[in-house]
């Protein structure tokens, strides 16, 4: 007759929770309990959830002991599963979109996080942040000074920005007084990393096939050769026309951006459009544009634009 299996409540690293193992494969080592008396179980376990396997280490530290509230004597029990992983912790999907040191640098802090070792996990999330500054080209004589630029410029909020101070904080308090922080604190830390990576790098790359606002020139320019490559006008058109739905994404700063147009034009930079006449319709004067021979027209390669 089959023994039935031998089941523990341990962390399971793909469902990021404690969930009920059973033990596939166990040694277990006993010390002489007229000296100190411990006891080490090694085990190989498999989540009954996911299937997933994991390695286990078991301390039964029988010298450690006391009276709990039922006045039941208890000992101390210490486990560590392998691989180590930071409970009820996700993680970031579609790391491959971070640049290769900042993820490098985010995973060894992971590491460190999931060991325990709380000081370098901090030190660590504040060198991810020094990071995504080198990479972003963000200037600054100290880490204070980059984390204002990075608002400055559009990358963080003012929310945001007030946040990674915080985690300057605490990565000082770690590197020059070796102060261990609070796991509870440097778990909202980790969150707010988690964040800073995910809307600089990963939500930027999701959202290249969503419209967004044109706020410059030149990405008005790649939007106008957009619509111009698919236009089937025969006729001169006016601006709005030849921008059809996408005029939306212009906003107030279509006046502004037609002024910029002409100019291409006149300099023969925009070489797919020629000012044609003026027309006044309902009392105000519409420059059309005839739109010249696209057939070269392609979308480059290395174009970002979502359209």
């Amino acid at each position: 007759m089959t023994a039935e299996p031998k089941v523990v409540r341990t962390d399971c690293r793909t469902c990021k929770s404690v969930t009920r193992n059973e033990i596939l494969c166990e040694h277990i080592a006993e010390t002489d309990p007229e000296t100190y008396h411990e006891k080490d179980s090694w085990q190989i376990v498999r989540c009954l959830g996911c299937h997933t396997t994991g390695f286990r280490h078991r301390n039964d530290d029988y010298e450690q002991v006391w009276e709990d509230s039922d006045g039941d004597v208890r000992h101390t029990i210490t486990t560590i599963v392998y691989p180590r992983l930071v409970r009820n912790h996700s993680g970031l999907k579609g790391t491959a979109w971070i640049p290769a040191l900042i993820r490098k640098v985010y995973r060894q802090t992971l590491s460190a996080y999931s060991d325990t070792a709380y000081v370098l996990a901090s030190i660590g999330l504040r060198a991810t942040i020094e990071a995504v500054c080198n990479h972003l080209e963000i200037s600054g004589s100290n880490l204070e000074k980059r984390i204002d630029q990075l608002y400055k410029t559009g990358n963080v909020s003012n929310s945001d920005k007030k946040r990674l101070h915080a985690i300057r904080f605490l990565g000082n308090d770690a590197a020059h007084e070796v102060k261990e922080p609070k796991e509870s604190d440097l778990r909202v830390a980790l969150e707010i990393v988690e964040h800073l990576l995910n809307s600089v790098f990963i939500l930027e790359k999701k959202s290249k096939s969503l419209e967004t606002v044109i706020e410059n020139y030149e990405e008005f320019s790649k939007l106008m050769e957009s619509c111009i490559k698919s236009s089937d006008a025969a006729q001169a058109a006016s601006l709005g026309a030849i921008l059809g739905t996408k005029r939306r994404l212009v906003g107030n700063n279509l006046d502004n951006f037609e002024t910029q147009l002409k100019s291409s034009i006149d300099a023969g930079t925009m070489k797919y459009l020629t000012l044609a006449q003026v027309e006044n319709i309902g009392g105000k004067d519409v420059q059309l544009y005839s739109i010249g021979d696209v057939s070269d027209l392609t979308k480059s390669e290395d174009d970002d634009f979502p359209f």
